[in-house]
């Protein structure tokens, strides 16, 4: 943000997620950010609760930041909420970015040899991304720019594709990936302005 002194910014901290699945979840998340749980604890305080909001087991994934904004996925394992199919409240979805288009296809390959596919994967313009639904049925997009710079970015959010169209375009992710290996860079396959 412009003009905005860093004793006032604001950066994205911690997403929570709460299961009374832990494990799977956990598996799921260990996948998906290519890493196992940065911490995996039992806190005193929640042994032998029945309490949904006090956490029986918690698993911390530290992402790549700087401090003070750290990122960071964290899994609470608790009593259970009400299943999976509450949509009105909670979590909508969560987002990691990837570095480029080459590390968010390696995910896309790496997470269908585990038997994930996308629930939509979509180019919105100034990002293309893979949706997934994690066990507990929360949204994850993972995505990477399709602009190598802010102000690339900007000036397509100025065109009217992006006025009239802000959600993009849904895409093929097994076509781009074929495309791209039969040597289309993927930055002609994925900018739409």
């Amino acid at each position: 943000m412009t003009g905005v002194p860093d004793s006032k910014r604001i950066g994205l901290s911690e997403v929570v997620l709460r299961t009374p699945h832990y494990e799977r979840l956990c598996a799921f998340y260990s996948l998906v950010l290519q890493m196992p749980p940065t911490l995996d604890m039992t806190p005193e305080s929640g042994k032998g609760t029945t309490d949904p909001d006090v956490p029986t087991r918690i698993a911390f994934f530290n992402l790549p930041g700087e401090y003070p904004y750290l990122g960071r996925v964290a899994i609470f394992e608790t009593a259970d909420v009400g299943g999976t199919d509450r949509r009105s409240v909670g979590l909508h979805h969560l987002q990691l970015r990837f570095s480029d288009h080459e590390a968010l296809f390696g995910a896309y390959e790496l997470m269908l040899e585990h038997g994930h596919k996308p629930v939509e994967a979509s180019n919105h313009g100034v990002a293309t991304s893979l949706y997934y639904a994690d066990p507990d049925g929360n949204r994850v997009e993972l995505s990477g720019m399709n602009y190598p710079d802010a102000t690339q970015m900007r000036a397509y959010m100025q065109t009217e594709m992006f006025r009239t169209n802000p959600d993009g375009v849904h895409i093929d992710p097994d076509d781009i990936l074929r495309r791209h290996r039969e040597g289309t860079p993927f930055e002609q396959l994925l900018r739409l302005g």
